[in-house]
């Protein structure tokens, strides 16, 4: 139910400040972290570690704290610090929720820079 939630408010804030060809690779990409096949999550996340794009951080984030998989949780870990500044991250998620840090981290990373 968070993933689908999680959806929900990333597509809120994608509209927000992405052009039409940027959402859709957005909600492409969310909808391919919420797979429940480790396989097709993992390929999607290094997918992300590859293109090293900023507006990964924030759902990466969220799998790596409430997908239902362990194993995804701790390779979505893992791909945070390959696409972003560790520390930034934990200094805008430190004490808040996970609603409240995926928030944050839009506000700092949500849209593609170049």
């Amino acid at each position: 139910d968070k993933l689908n939630d999680l959806t929900s408010f990333l597509e809120g804030a994608a509209k927000s400040i992405m052009g039409k060809l940027d959402q859709f690779s957005f909600k492409m990409l969310v909808n391919n972290l919420k797979s429940n096949d480790y396989e097709a999550v993992k390929e999607t996340i290094e997918q992300l570690e590859r293109e090293k794009k900023p507006l990964g951080i924030p759902p990466l984030y969220f799998v790596s704290k409430e997908h239902p998989i362990p194993a995804v949780r701790k390779r979505a870990e893992e791909a945070l610090g390959v696409l972003g500044d560790r520390a930034l991250i934990e200094k805008l998620t430190k004490g808040k929720t996970t609603e409240e840090s995926v928030k944050a981290l839009i506000e700092e990373f949500g849209h593609y820079r170049q």
